[in-house]
């Protein structure tokens, strides 16, 4: 029996290590949120918030989602993922020079995403952040959990926790944008100092380009629209209203956000886990453990709700707790969120990537009308329930995908 229970835990250390890492860069991040909603504005704190959905949003345009790629490319053919990596760093740099020029003129045009400095620190950040995620998805489908969770926790907490020292001396926006385009170089640097290059010709380069578009471009959009479902509401709020009132929805956006680094970091494991086991047509071994799964983060979704008020005061103050029963509505849609991702490894496995794009456009586009229609008449709160209507959407739609087109269903075991 304890030789079993060995067993099973070395097996499942990857979970523990994706939760710890996951755990301490999203706790950095929540703790110092009062920090920032204390030294800044609203107004501030709203152009920040504005920066942080910008820098993923903008890094699938530059690698073109070939982070995807690098897991397909890994399981089906491991010998060559060295040059692949190669191949698709040099399409991020040419995509980076282009992306640079283009804000570049964008800015002596006088036309902002949020404004002249920040837009130009985004565009840099933005090649940086791409560059390491293709590096982070590396790490995860080869499994080397350690390596993961130390790039992953120096780039998404090191920035703040500099923030933290330094921004009661220098009280600026800006500040933390330096500090995070500082460490993201210097990371950068530190992989390119100590890579092995290897020397690909031509025609590897030309077809293996040539491959990794044409499985990626379905992922564009795909994850465009993920991205826009998370991030567009906050600047539809801007639009209509102010920089304040983003601040306040971020807050609650905030804990939601917590429930969602759960789930994101256990399912690190849970892409490789269900991954090996389509391969070798194990169905029920995968619906056993999505279904205890599944309970696990429905019970935490509960436990963060029912301590909602708690959690608001904790990151914010007072002034903020008028936003707190907008945590109900974007924890539950979290949670179809959560559904969603066990289910989409499904189409990525039989390399039907166009399939995604259907739940993720459909779902992006409803919360684009949505939120165009009701936020200026109901005010910012009615994004939080848009948000939770559009994931309900896109996890169905993938769900009745899946069920049709592949006659698997990992969660209710229901027969087409």
């Amino acid at each position: 029996m304890s030789k079993n229970l060995i067993k099973l835990f070395k097996e499942n250390i990857g979970f523990l290590y994706y939760l710890i890492g996951e755990g301490l860069s999203k706790g950095i991040v929540f703790l110092s949120i009062p920090f920032f909603t204390d030294q800044l504005t609203k107004e501030e704190f709203g152009k920040l918030s504005l920066y942080w959905v910008s820098v993923p949003l903008l890094s699938v345009f530059l690698d073109l989602s070939q982070r995807s790629f690098v897991k397909y490319s890994y399981v089906n053919d491991k010998e060559n993922i060295r040059s692949v990596l190669m191949v698709i760093k040099s399409l991020l740099f040419l995509n980076s020079i282009i992306v640079l020029s283009l804000i570049l003129i964008k800015n002596i045009l006088g036309v902002y995403l949020i404004d002249k400095r920040a837009d130009l620190i985004l565009a840099l950040t933005a090649a940086m952040y791409a560059f390491l995620e293709i590096n982070l998805s590396y790490y995860q489908i080869r499994g080397q959990y350690k390596s993961y969770n130390y790039l992953f926790l120096l780039r998404n907490g090191l920035p703040y926790v500099l923030t933290f020292i330094t921004l009661s001396v220098f009280k600026s926006v800006y500040t933390f944008m330096g500090l995070q385009l500082v460490v993201f170089s210097l990371l950068v640097i530190l992989f390119l100092s100590r890579s092995k290059y290897t020397t690909v010709t031509r025609e590897f380069f030309l077809s293996t380009l040539k491959k990794s578009i044409s499985f990626s471009l379905p992922f564009l959009p795909a994850m465009l629209s993920v991205l826009t479902l998370s991030f567009s509401d906050r600047f539809i709020i801007n639009y209509y209203y102010s920089e304040i009132d983003v601040a306040e929805y971020t807050i609650a956006y905030t804990i939601g956000s917590v429930f969602m680094a759960c789930f994101l970091a256990t399912n690190k494991m849970w892409q490789k886990f269900i991954l090996e086991n389509l391969k070798n047509n194990q169905i029920q071994r995968i619906s056993n453990a999505a279904k205890i799964y599944s309970a696990i983060i429905f019970l935490l979704g509960i436990i963060i709700v029912l301590n909602k008020n708690t959690l608001v005061v904790l990151i914010s103050n007072d002034s903020y707790l008028k936003i707190v029963e907008l945590v109900v509505p974007i924890v539950c849609g979290m949670f179809f969120y959560f559904l969603y991702t066990l289910i989409s490894n499904i189409p990525f496995f039989y390399n039907h990537t166009g399939l995604m794009v259907i739940p993720a456009i459909v779902s992006a586009a409803v919360n684009l009308i949505l939120n165009f229609v009701f936020i200026p008449e109901y005010g910012y709160s009615i994004a939080a329930y848009t948000t939770m209507i559009s994931y309900i959407l896109q996890f169905l739609i993938l769900y009745f995908i899946c069920l049709s087109k592949y006659n698997l269903d990992i969660l209710f075991n229901v027969k087409r």
